[in-house]
Formats: C-alpha cells, sequence, structure tokens
C-alpha cells in the first residue's frame, strides 16, 4: 500500500503540497471547506458563474498558473471539497466531517495548510450590520461577483486593505475613506527587501495609483474609531492616531458610508496543530501563536507538518514555495526517507521571506490601540464578553487566556478564539500579564460541526 500524506486546505500552499507530495509518489488526500480549490488569495467562483476575473494581470497569472498546475493531477487524488477537518491527533490521525458523516483518516503524514483568520482592533459599533472583514468583502467579490456596499469606508494596517479598496474601486464602489495605521511607504525603510519583493511592491503601487486616478480620500496614521448606526451601519468616525496609537479627538471627522471594512492584521489558524500537541511560539505580526517548525514544515510532533501562511505570515509567492518543499518532506517522511532539497523554491522562500521581514514595518500596530476600546465594546462575539468585563477579570488576578476563559466565557464560542483572543491577551498585558501571554489550550472540535455527521462515521481510513 502507498504511503499517504492528508493536507489540510488548498490554497497556494496546499495545492503546492498536493502536487509535491504525488510527484512523490505517495497517495494524497486533501481536505477544504471550500467547494473549490485556491484558498482567499486564489478564490474561485463557481463555473457557471463565469464571473470577471479579481485582481492585477500579473497576480491572474500566477493563479492561472498554479490551478492549472493542480489541475493537472487532481483526477489522480483524493479531493474532500466541502468537509471539514475538525481534530487532529498523534498519529497522525485527522478526523474529518461534511454535513452528514464524518471519518477518521489514519494518514503518514500530514501538511496542515490552514492559512490565517482575518484581526481587527474592536471600537464601539464594529459589530453592527454593514461592518465586515475586508478579506471577507474580497471573498464574496471573487467567489459570487457581489460587491458588499456602494459608499464604503476601509480602515486597516498593511496592504489588504490596499488591495480590497482598489479591487472594490473597480467594481464600482465608492471608496468614501482608506485609513492606514502606517503608510505604506514605511516599508521603504528596508531598501534591501524592497529589492526583494519589487514585483509585488509594483503591483502595490499600482492598487495606489488605481486608487488616487479615482480620487480616494487616503490617510495614513489615521483609523476609524467608532460606527454609527441604530440597526445598521450609517456612518464612521476617522481620527487622527497619536504617536502612541491612541486617537487624537480634536481631529475627528464622520463620514456616511452603508460599508466598512477592516484588517489590522491575522491570526494564524493553528488549532490543529495544537491540538497535535505541537510546540509553540508568539509573533504578534505574523500571526500570533505560531508552530515551532524546521525548514521542511516539520513541528514537534512527527509526522505534522505546516506550510503557508499558517505557519506565519509571509504571503502568497512564499507560501507556493513552501507548499513544494513542504509537500515533499512529508512524503519523504511518509516513506521513511531523508527530505529532498528543492534549490529552487527555497531561494524563492527565502527572497520573500526577506520581502516579508521589512512589508511587517507596515502591520506593526501601537500599544495605544486599546484605547479605541470603551467598556461597552464586545470583544468576544460568540459569547457577547465586552472589554469591561474583561478588564474586570484581569483586575481580579485572571491573566492566562485559559483563566480569562473559564471566568467570563471568552473564546469559548464556535470561531475558537480567533476573533477575540489577541485582544484579551492585549487587556490581559495591560493588567500586568506575561508578555505574550500563554495560548488558550486547543481543543477537540476546532470548527463547528453537525453532531448528526459525527453520530454517523464511517469506517475508518
Amino acid at each position: 500500500m502507498n504511503a499517504r500524506v492528508a493536507i489540510v486546505g488548498s490554497g497556494p500552499a496546499g495545492m503546492a503540497a498536493a502536487i509535491a507530495a504525488h510527484h512523490a509518489g505517495t497517495a494524497v488526500t486533501i481536505i477544504d471547506d471550500a467547494p473549490r480549490e485556491g484558498g482567499q488569495i486564489y478564490r474561485q467562483g463557481a463555473a457557471e458563474l463565469q464571473l470577471p476575473p479579481v485582481g492585477l494581470p500579473t497576480e491572474l497569472a500566477r493563479k492561472k498558473k498554479l490551478l492549472k498546475a493542480f489541475e493537472q493531477i487532481k483526477d489522480q487524488i483524493d479531493l474532500r471539497f466541502e468537509t471539514t477537518a475538525h481534530s487532529l491527533y498523534e498519529g497522525p490521525e485527522v478526523q474529518i466531517s461534511t454535513f452528514d458523516q464524518s471519518e477518521r483518516l489514519n494518514v503518514d503524514a500530514v501538511v496542515v495548510a490552514t492559512g490565517v483568520s482575518e484581526y481587527t482592533v474592536p471600537f464601539p459599533g464594529w459589530t453592527l450590520p454593514g461592518v465586515m472583514y475586508a478579506g471577507a468583502a474580497q471573498s464574496l467579490l471573487k467567489a459570487q461577483g457581489v460587491r458588499a456596499g456602494d459608499k464604503i469606508a476601509i480602515s486597516g494596517a498593511g496592504a489588504l486593505p490596499i488591495a480590497v479598496a482598489a479591487q472594490l474601486a473597480l467594481a464600482g464602489g465608492k471608496i468614501e475613506v482608506l485609513s492606514l495605521v502606517n503608510s505604506p511607504m514605511k516599508a521603504l525603510l528596508d531598501p534591501a527587501a524592497v529589492w526583494a519583493g519589487r514585483k509585488i511592491m509594483r503591483e502595490g503601487l499600482q492598487y495606489l495609483w488605481q486608487l488616487a486616478s479615482r480620487g480616494v480620500f487616503y490617510k495614513s496614521g489615521h483609523a476609524i474609531i467608532r460606527a454609527h448606526g441604530d440597526e445598521r451601519l450609517e456612518g464612521v468616525t476617522l481620527a487622527k492616531l497619536n504617536r502612541d496609537g491612541s486617537p487624537d479627538l480634536t481631529t475627528c471627522q464622520d463620514r456616511e458610508v452603508d460599508l466598512l471594512l477592516l484588517n489590522h492584521g491575522f491570526t494564524a489558524n493553528t488549532e490543529l496543530v495544537r491540538m497535535a500537541g505541537a510546540a509553540h511560539r508568539y509573533d504578534a505580526i505574523r500571526g500570533g501563536w505560531l508552530p515551532v517548525a524546521d525548514r521542511g514544515g516539520q513541528t514537534s510532533v512527527p509526522g505534522v507538518f505546516v506550510a503557508g501562511d499558517g505557519a506565519g505570515l509571509r504571503g502568497a509567492l512564499n507560501a507556493e514555495a513552501e507548499g513544494y518543499i513542504v509537500g515533499a518532506a512529508a512524503a519523504a517522511h511518509a516513506k521513511g526517507q531523508s527530505a529532498p532539497k528543492n534549490q529552487p523554491q527555497e531561494r524563492i522562500r527565502a527572497q520573500q521571506e526577506r520581502f516579508q521581514s521589512g512589508l511587517r514595518r507596515t502591520l506593526e500596530l501601537p500599544a495605544g490601540i486599546t484605547s479605541w476600546m470603551d467598556n461597552e465594546t464586545t470583544i468576544c462575539r460568540c459569547e457577547g464578553v465586552t472589554a469591561g468585563r474583561l478588564k474586570q477579570a484581569t483586575s481580579a488576578g485572571h491573566l492566562s487566556l485559559d483563566a480569562i476563559k473559564r471566568n467570563t466565557r471568552c473564546g469559548m464560542g464556535w470561531c475558537g478564539g480567533r476573533t477575540c483572543l489577541k485582544n484579551a491577551a492585549l487587556l490581559a498585558e495591560t493588567a500586568g500579564a506575561t508578555t505574550p501571554p500563554d495560548q488558550m489550550r486547543a481543543r477537540p472540535v476546532a470548527r463547528p460541526v453537525n453532531l448528526g455527521a459525527l453520530a454517523n462515521e464511517i469506517k475508518p481510513s
């Protein structure tokens, strides 16, 4: 029987890992919640919709090339789309579920390429209908051709808000304001990094030019600190930020909008790897609590590998290169062999890591961002836990994330803490917690599944 590799996620890292593992002669199973491969960055709409492409020509060319390579192996591997990988244990054993049935996959190696979730700094009104993550609006545009609003405000940090603003403007939306905590030009402080990522930098400049040509009101060193509305979003308040990140309330401006998009960074989706018992470390900008792994993606748990942004935010080009490297390493482990070298992909990965080290400057968030929240601001949306309740708990000495969870229910909801734990950690640090606090213990099940599906378990494979 062939050695078997399971890959969780079918974005750039997952697709590349599947290609490499298949070419290495192992059986490959790929698991993804989505109906088609591509992940967030290369998301595809339903074929029958015949949607116009979203993105710059160079981006679309990269997408087409990887999707074509994946298409060549699709009929030779085990595809499990619209399937949730909800638990991972040593073995490795991957537990998966569809809408109506579940299964345990006992494999020789697993590559976790689950990417990241979006992060935002909470502030009053951020839970109103009409407020979304920037990447969520991008997904709607890519997968369904839907522009989520007409009069749009976008606020955040890093490159994604710029790209989404340009894409929505091209789709007919009116961008009322684009505000960024840091100027994108902050990346220029590291010329070697800019040179390493000059092609991607050129794409960023193209997006900025598109916005400028449409007269978009763009502000760096600013943030939206309040959303207004009764039953849904009606407007936002924009303010200049002081050096410590707190808002200068003398500079506030109100603008009428029907859609507010937020993105202040990302949180790595590491629940499965943590559930398997892998060691982790903390890097706030690259995604928070990240698995410790060698250059071949091997974690501290034998047979459990990580690749792509879920192993540390470094962009799609790095994810693809790393996918090829880690997929081959996982296949070698599955067959009891030494991991092969892939010098071309290693060079690409090293180049992209160098570029991302400079780009990370645009994602730095100052400590004063916690001042955007008042005591009534919701931090944990699933359980309705406010900043005031968290401050009450931390002032009483509940400073670890596990203690905060037990005492406030923050992190107990369906998202498993992906939305709230970074902000709970910020408030805990303000109250005197160790920096950073340890991550909340991973729990099965990592993603929501139907009880009926768990009860209807098919024969293990």
